[in-house]
């Protein structure tokens, strides 16, 4: 996840201080409009916000408390419902735009058994009585680059553990890095590798809100080929799966509730949800191998929609659907893309 180039600056954070390097043409007389980065207070938080002042383009993340993403802009106009204030982020009502790891979604009553010992994470989905999206979400990751270019920006975070929390005694690192292109694409690249001595279980995904327009009823919705997990009453697979239609073809979600997982009949490639409104149009890009499962959420607010690209099924630390067995000293690695489509 390194990056260089002609026309390109790091800003490398150590402690306070940041290098700032002037970026100039090659014949180093005139300058070219280029990202730049802002670090403000956030609560007791710092934001990173990385934009371009010509065209608009921009995101802002807080990695403090667990690289989150805040906001998302093309031309000036941003396109993810995120904390908007310092006091939402602390609270975290609805997990937008944070990072689910060891595992996305729900773990049935907390427990799962690896290798022979059986393990149980905090119940915090008081709802269904589970465990949900694992724990990095609240950690702090370290900013170990910033790097800015003509037509391009990223971020690259860090969090390393060291098996603490008794619920999942196996260190490892992840690394998360945002970028940001002038082509209106958006990505997030992740990597993981395992500091145990023997195998950990693994899971990765991602929770962004996307809001185009007022309501999330009058968005326009499209699913790739999918199959529907088929939950119980606490949000549990039941071991079957049913072929999904409805947004087959690009449709209003009009009052469409979901809040389900879906499994990518695509063997192999990438596959894509696209949203519409208000003019603009963008879809998520995942690949099939990295992230066959995803999850849609229509909250009930009303204002926006989840898509979640996910690594491994609902319950994977159980059921074992997607789940990976990283091996000591082995690195796992995925990347989602958002692309603005117009």
């Amino acid at each position: 996840m390194s990056r260089s180039g002609i026309g390109a600056a790091h800003v490398f954070l150590q402690g306070k201080h940041c290098f700032h390097h002037i970026c100039k043409t090659e014949n180093d007389n005139i300058s070219f409009p280029m990202y730049e980065l802002k670090k403000a207070a956030f609560g007791k938080h710092t934001r990173f916000t990385l934009y371009n002042p010509l065209n608009g383009n921009a995101f802002s993340v807080v990695p403090g408390r667990g690289a989150n993403v805040t906001d998302l802009l093309f031309s000036g106009e941003n396109i993810l419902d995120g904390y908007t204030t310092p006091e939402e982020l602390e609270a975290a009502k609805w997990g937008k735009s944070v990072l689910l790891f060891p595992f996305p979604n729900r773990l049935k009553d907390g427990r799962y058994n690896w290798l022979g010992t059986q393990y149980e994470f905090p119940l915090n989905n008081a709802a269904t009585g589970n465990a949900i999206h694992g724990f990095i979400r609240d950690e702090s990751f370290e900013v170990v680059y910033v790097f800015l270019a003509q037509d391009e920006a990223s971020i690259l975070c860090s969090y390393t553990y060291g098996g603490e929390y008794p619920f999942y005694p196996f260190p490892f690192v992840i690394e998360v890095e945002f970028s940001i292109h002038n082509n209106g694409t958006f990505t997030l690249e992740t990597a993981c590798r395992n500091l145990h001595d023997r195998p950990i279980p693994v899971g990765f995904g991602w929770h962004p809100y996307f809001r185009l327009t007022d309501k999330a009823d009058k968005h326009r919705m499209q699913l790739p080929p999918c199959e529907k997990v088929t939950i119980d009453e606490r949000m549990i697979p039941t071991g079957e799966r049913q072929v999904y239609g409805d947004f087959r073809k690009k449709r209003t979600v009009e009052d469409t509730f979901l809040d389900n997982c879906f499994c990518s009949l695509n063997a192999g490639g990438s596959y894509r949800m696209i949203l519409e409104g208000a003019g603009r149009s963008l879809a998520v890009q995942a690949s099939s191998r990295q992230f066959p499962f995803f999850q849609v959420f229509t909250p009930p607010h009303r204002e926006s929609i989840a898509l979640e690209p996910m690594s491994c099924n609902v319950d994977a630390f159980n059921n074992g659907e997607g789940l990976v067995a990283l091996g000591p000293g082995k690195e796992w690695k995925a990347k989602i893309n958002i692309k603005l489509l117009s």
